[in-house]
């Protein structure tokens, strides 16, 4: 009995029990924040202020061409990976994850009024002057007739890129 007693105050004090399954999920978790960490180019890979080591591991992975080699590589990444604090790296991926979705959010929105301008809806040339307040409207005006002249003639949308061009520019300020 007194042995048993004892036993339990052991366990108390070190960390609390995790089952095996438990352990397999966060193993299995921590080697996808390890693939996607992966996906990154190495440059980028390097802003995330990795240990040394892991920061090797990840440069020689990708010189690795073999998929059965890679596999083990990203294996003991992950292996890696269990011995270092994972959240900094985790919020580091979202926040990259982030900017990615912002930045196709103002592409995709730029596009969107750029069709609308070819289109010649009025709301969206309104639209325009109100946001970008220094906009040179003569020339705003004659990229889009310039746009709609290629569209009907068929040729190569030249105006269309230099449409859009402009307006990230008057985005970006």
């Amino acid at each position: 009995m007194v042995t048993d007693h004892i036993h339990e105050l052991e366990v108390e004090e070190s960390e609390e029990y995790i089952s095996r399954s438990e352990k397999k999920r966060r193993s299995t978790a921590i080697q996808k924040i390890g693939e996607e960490l992966a996906s990154f180019p190495i440059s980028a890979i390097r802003s995330f202020n990795l240990p040394p080591a892991l920061l090797q591991e990840y440069e020689e992975l990708h010189k690795i061409t073999k998929h059965e080699a890679k596999r083990r590589k990203m294996q003991y990444i992950g292996k890696m990976l269990r011995e270092v604090d994972i959240e900094p790296i985790r919020a580091r991926i979202e926040e990259v994850q982030e900017g990615k979705a912002a930045v196709a959010a103002d592409f995709h929105h730029l596009e969107h009024l750029r069709e609308r301008l070819i289109q010649g809806d009025k709301e969206a040339m309104d639209a325009v002057l109100e946001l970008y307040p220094d906009v040179d409207i003569q020339k705003l005006r004659q990229l889009v007739r310039n746009t709609k002249k290629e569209m009907e003639k068929q040729k190569p949308l030249k105006s269309s890129k230099l449409l859009f061009r402009y307006l990230r520019e008057l985005e970006q300020g």
